[in-house]
């Protein structure tokens, strides 16, 4: 029953993320939610990524693709090593411009509490400083999904989606 409780938690946080993706207002005339796509398995075959989602959004500058990681706790520090591995031999294998016809992608890690984010920012930091994107449900709820509430894994500041 906690298994299941765990899951329904996650699905819900992931449900959460989708509904401001696609109805949250923009931050300009020129941004549009373009399409969000879930994942039952892998996002490739030799990757063993399964991404919470994956959104494209349309603007002024081309589009911008990310995948989604809604973390609620459950998973360890060297699962999120693997994960941050995995992302990145995905992102320079070349697999994800043939599958979405886009040149580069952002992962957003949404978090449940700032500790929570500054343990697995302190993972990816040790690995990369590039495509990953953190935040927290109450940063995201506070400033806006598109607004200054996402942080790099070397940065301090607060930076727009945008």
């Amino acid at each position: 029953l906690l298994a299941t409780n765990f899951f329904v938690a996650h699905q819900l946080a992931v449900n959460e993320i989708y509904c401001l993706a696609k109805y949250q207002p923009m931050p300009s005339a020129e941004a549009k939610f373009i399409r969000w796509l879930s994942f039952s398995e892998p996002i490739a075959h030799g990757v063993r990524l399964i991404p919470d989602g994956y959104v494209e959004l349309s603007t002024a500058q081309g589009v911008v693709a990310a995948f989604l990681e809604v973390d609620l706790g459950h998973e360890g520090l060297p699962v999120w090593k693997a994960k941050v591995q995995g992302y990145l031999r995905y992102a320079a294998s070349g697999t994800f411009e043939e599958q979405f016809q886009e040149h580069r992608f952002r992962v957003l890690v949404v978090a449940n509490t700032e500790c929570r984010m500054q343990a697995i920012r302190g993972v990816v930091r040790n690995l990369t400083e590039k495509i990953f994107w953190l935040s927290t449900f109450e940063l995201i709820g506070r400033d806006n999904l598109w607004g200054p509430a996402w942080v790099r894994p070397s940065d301090d500041g607060l930076r727009s989606f945008f």
